[in-house]
């Protein structure tokens, strides 16, 4: 019995080649590259600007402490200078206390109500002060007479021989510098008060008046 020829069959499934899977593979391998790439380049921009970072602080560090030290040298030159310096006394002015008839004539002339002959014994200019408004300012003398109208609703009778308690005690408050030892003070009998300071000339320079002894003090 003759044998029958052998079917051959053939398989119609494509064989992959080497060079095909390398293809396939290839994009993958590409975006894993890539990816670490990037990521290479975020890590070293970080620490590069971490290094800044950290460069920049070190550097305001020491500008801060520079600063500091200049600020400590300053004061300590400040406190040198202060105990070196001869400090200056404050010198008043000088004044010259008037006659004995000129006090009692500047007395007469407010317990009477005649302020108009006060404008002979005045200098140049007269400072003139209300307590409590801190007015008038600098006054020819004839100005300062009507300023002396401030002293209208004052009643009599008025007293220049205060006592010296009154005194020492107007002269350790606000308005003690209108009150020197030389002065001519007066308090009316419902409490104004009027003082006259005087140059070195013994003019009166200085006119002092309050509605209340209490702001004096």
């Amino acid at each position: 019995m003759a044998s029958e020829p052998a079917t051959e069959t053939t398989d119609d499934t494509p064989v992959k080649t080497p060079t095909q899977q390398s293809k396939r593979s290839l994009p993958w391998k590409r975006i894993v590259l890539v990816l670490v790439v990037a990521g290479l380049g975020f890590a070293g921009g970080y620490l590069w600007r971490d290094h800044t970072a950290k460069h920049e602080q070190k550097k305001q560090a020491t500008n801060i402490a520079s600063l500091k030290k200049d600020v400590a040298d300053l004061k300590k030159t400040a406190k040198t200078a202060a105990k070196t310096t001869p400090k200056t006394a404050t010198v008043a002015p000088a004044t010259t206390k008037p006659s004995a008839a000129t006090i009692e004539n500047i007395k007469a002339s407010i317990t009477s109500g005649n302020t108009a002959a006060l404008e002979g014994y005045m200098a140049p200019t007269v400072h003139v002060v209300i307590a409590a408004s801190e007015g008038v300012g600098d006054r020819t003398p004839t100005q300062a007479v009507s300023d002396l109208s401030y002293l209208n609703n004052a009643t009599d009778p008025w007293d220049f021989e205060l006592s010296a308690a009154t005194l020492t005690s107007w002269r350790a408050g606000s308005y003690a510098s209108y009150f020197p030892t030389d002065a001519v003070v007066g308090k009316s009998a419902n409490d104004y008060v009027i003082s006259f300071t005087f140059n070195s000339s013994g003019k009166i320079s200085g006119v002092f008046m309050a509605v209340n002894a209490d702001l004096l003090t």
